[in-house]
């Protein structure tokens, strides 16, 4: 593990926010693009088949792929890890998805090869391939992707599934025959935000029976049928998930190995780190940033960094004294130190200090403009003063006893929850 400056040891707590604002700085230059491209209201893609953009792409062979893979379930409808999608992803396929060639910024077909959007806005209908089967054999249908569909926007009692919300504005969905299904929309959204979230990884398509055998809860079901490039083969909890190639595949052409190994470990953790640059595993995600540095210096070894769409913060329980007043709420946003924060897990996870919105978003408050806020700012004594006051006002001016914090255990939040109590008692 790297060593960690923690900040209780820190000299001056304006030197670090100093030091962390320039790095902060460099980083906030960095914009990548994530928005996706114009999606055409009507689409044939009745000869579009997703291949590799090379002109001879080798075959064969099973990539050993190191990745935090210990599911607290398997239903990846309910899931929000990438515990779960991360291994299980290759089983299944999307009703359309985006394209990996350009970074996802277009929106391919998938299950779906064509669409046809209404002049109004509110009508989504899309063309499904025909002879596709589900790993157990079946054939797909609209009707399996209905019940997907029926069940994410609108799950059953009991079932929770996060990204529901992404389809609240869709009030109907017809099977129109066995490969045609549409969508209808109480009021119309942007196409590129509704088609986003027909291509979101997490909005699989599952097969009905499936849904219906197990009382729509799959959070139990280990080998779920799909219709994607891989099957699951063999599982050792806490070790590897094993999938072999889908011999039935629709897209004839993929894919290209015979198979997949997920490894699992965790995140920024020096055992996912130490198994790939020693060879047990080809890949690795989410590698801390020494094994990265030793990577880029090894010869026949690659690395390379990018934004994760993660939101890392501190998610008090609202229902219970003293966070119930929100003035209490406000006045511990304020004293957490997010350039401190950010400068304690640099050595395990770099990131970026922002907003509720992904700080590399187009839509996220630009860094200048963030840092003019009150919590944000280089200097804390504004945040500090406003938090005792709201304190003050809350009825805690002599502070709140007896609070218990919950950190999950994974490297980066053990490591940036440490700051909370030095900043709390600082203020």
């Amino acid at each position: 593990m790297p060593r960690i400056r923690h900040p209780w040891s820190r000299p001056n707590r304006r030197d670090v926010l100093k030091g962390s604002a320039a790095a902060l700085a460099a980083a906030y230059g960095l914009r990548p693009d994530w928005a996706v491209a114009a999606v055409p209201m009507e689409f044939d893609g009745t000869k579009f088949q997703l291949a590799a953009p090379e002109a001879n792409p080798k075959r064969g062979g099973v990539l050993k792929y190191g990745i935090t893979s210990r599911p607290p379930h398997f239903d990846v409808h309910q899931s929000g890890t990438i515990n779960s999608l991360g291994c299980q992803g290759c089983m299944f396929d999307n009703l359309i998805r985006r394209d990996p060639r350009d970074s996802g910024k277009t929106i391919i077909p998938d299950l779906a090869h064509s669409w046809k959007i209404s002049a109004d806005g509110k009508t989504y209908t899309f063309f499904l391939r025909e002879g596709v089967q589900f790993h157990d054999g079946a054939e797909l249908t609209a009707e399996d992707v209905k019940a997907t569909f029926d069940r994410i926007s609108k799950p059953p009692q009991g079932i929770s599934i996060p990204r529901s919300v992404l389809f609240a504005a869709v009030s109907e969905i017809n099977a129109r025959d066995k490969h045609t299904i549409e969508f209808k929309l109480s009021s119309p959204r942007p196409p590129e935000f509704i088609m986003s979230a027909f291509a979101s990884g997490w909005n699989v398509v599952m097969r009905k029976k499936t849904l219906e055998d197990n009382q729509y809860n799959l959070r139990r079901v280990v080998d779920i049928p799909g219709t994607g490039p891989y099957k699951s083969k063999r599982r050792v909890e806490n070790e590897v998930w094993v999938m072999e190639r889908n011999e039935k595949y629709w897209n004839k052409g993929l894919p290209y190995l015979d198979g997949v190994e997920f490894y699992h470990g965790l995140p920024f953790s020096p055992e996912l780190g130490s198994a790939v640059l020693a060879g047990r595993t080809d890949y690795a995600r989410v590698v801390d940033p020494i094994t990265s540095r030793k990577a880029k210096e090894t010869p026949g070894m690659s690395s390379l960094n990018y934004y994760q769409s993660v939101i890392q913060g501190c998610w008090p329980n609202a229902k219970k004294k003293p966070f119930d007043d929100p003035r209490v709420r406000r006045a511990v946003h304020l004293v957490l130190d997010k350039a401190v924060l950010v400068d304690v897990v640099k050595d395990v996870a770099p990131m970026l200090v922002g907003g509720f919105i992904y700080p590399f978003s187009d839509f996220a408050t630009p860094i200048d403009q963030l840092r003019k806020r009150v919590g944000y700012q280089d200097d804390p004594t504004a945040a500090i003063k406003e938090a005792k006051a709201l304190m003050a006002a809350a009825g805690y001016a002599n502070g709140a006893k007896d609070i218990d914090i919950l950190v999950r255990d994974v490297p980066t939040s053990s490591s940036g929850a440490r700051p909370f109590k030095p900043c709390y008692q600082e203020s």
